[in-house]
């Protein structure tokens, strides 16, 4: 009883705090007048995407297609993507130099990703002491020909640096409570609170940065099949439920369970793969289950390559938001699972595209749409509840353990046209 009080008291706590940084962000950003840069004049622009694999998929068609607009608007800037060693591979051929395109590596530490509360919280002070200097020595003073994109979610040593260095305009779509760094940033935080996907955020701060009218977003809106890569030439069948996350994000082991049964007595013409990231351990867990006979349990013994062609022959995914269903959600059929994750922020791009939204028991929510040509259906769950924090600091997994299959059933139905 005790254990429970003091986890929900935790939880409700993280709850007000971060309430409070959105609005000191939120007070700092609108006391300053927000610059705009001019496109032609611009010498160097950065898109800062250093950071997890996850996030770099979700951006990689947004930058490509940015730079292809840039190139057709005039901007003769050398644009540099910043990466980390861990998603490198994914932009890395993004690079164009004759079109002067660097992907250029940071060097990125544990710290950097750190979650827990106390380290967050000495990583913020650092940080805002930091700003408070540089502003102090700097003034209002930018080199508007440098122009820094922070497409994380407040990646402040990169941030940092990148002012020390260069004294850039810095824009980005966070609201934290040392925001007064940013230059350009919006009105609403896509860490905490965003009423935005991320890159709708993306398309704010861009057409912002150069005071644009619409035509930015009326480009990415046309071109939004880059942002799926389905095949429609590709013979697929079954359902593969997609098991593999980060522990933490992660829903309960006998919710799995439920939901794999479930799921396989809605459907018992389709095979229902169960398939694990490489660590395989749930894999080792679920093999010994007696499940009903159209489901099998396979072991991930594939590479990357291996494991996106494999998912792609697929009718249907679903996942837990993260690296591995970001790598395939855009190549089937697919529904991701929102946990401690933010769902508005990563739910699937579609622009102007309709999207149905859902209300199913113990606050379970669905959003589904329909991308053309293709009718691929692009679904995301998630659960509201009063105590769910908003970022990743001691996730608790029981929240979700009452997982509503019947919403994700529905899903899968639809996808499969029956």
């Amino acid at each position: 009883m005790l254990q429970s009080f003091l986890l929900h008291t935790h939880l409700f706590l993280l709850k007000i705090a971060s309430h409070i940084g959105v609005w000191i962000g939120f007070c700092i950003v609108r006391m300053k007048k927000p610059k705009t840069v001019d496109l032609e004049k611009l010498k160097t622009f950065y898109l800062n995407r250093s950071d997890r694999i996850g996030d770099a998929i979700i951006s990689k068609p947004f930058i490509k297609l940015l730079i292809e607009w840039l190139r057709t608007h005039g901007c003769t800037a050398e644009i540099i993507i910043l990466v980390s060693k861990y998603n490198r591979f994914l932009l890395q051929d993004l690079e164009d130099k004759e079109n002067g395109v660097r992907v250029v590596e940071e060097p990125k530490s544990i710290d950097d990703y750190e979650s827990k509360l106390s380290r967050m919280i000495l990583k913020h002070m650092n940080f805002l002491r930091k700003t408070l200097l540089f502003r102090w020595t700097h003034g209002s003073n930018r080199d508007e020909r440098i122009l820094f994109f922070d497409m994380g979610g407040g990646d402040l040593n990169t941030i940092l640096k990148y002012k020390e260095l260069h004294n850039p305009t810095v824009a980005g779509p966070n609201i934290f409570w040392g925001s007064h760094i940013l230059d350009i940033a919006l009105d609403h935080s896509y860490v905490h609170y965003a009423k935005e996907n991320l890159i709708e955020s993306y398309i704010e701060v861009i057409s912002k940065v150069f005071a644009l009218d619409g035509s930015f977003r009326d480009f990415i809106c046309e071109h939004i099949g880059t942002f799926y890569d389905y095949d429609p030439n590709a013979v697929r069948s079954g359902i593969c439920l997609f098991v593999g996350v980060k522990e933490f994000r992660n829903l309960p082991i006998k919710t799995w369970r439920r939901i794999i049964r479930e799921v396989a007595i809605a459907f018992p013409e389709e095979t229902v793969t169960v398939l694990d990231d490489n660590t395989n351990l749930l894999h080792d867990i679920f093999v010994q289950e007696p499940f009903p006979s159209n489901v099998a349990i396979e072991k991930n013994t594939y590479s990357l390559q291996e494991f996106t062609k494999r998912i792609a022959l697929f009718s249907f995914v679903a996942g837990i938001d993260g690296g591995g269903i970001n790598m395939v959600k855009s190549l089937t059929n697919s529904c991701f699972i929102n946990t401690f994750a933010q769902p508005n922020v990563w739910s699937g791009f579609t622009g102007n595209l309709p999207r149905i939204v859902t209300a199913w028991q113990n606050n379970w929510y669905s959003t589904v749409s329909e991308i053309p040509p293709n009718n691929q259906i692009i679904a995301h769950m998630h659960k509201t509840s009063f105590w769910l924090p908003t970022f990743n600091i001691d996730g608790n997994r029981e929240l979700f353990a009452d997982f509503d299959t019947a919403l994700l059933i529905d899903i899968i139905r639809k996808s499969l046209r029956k």
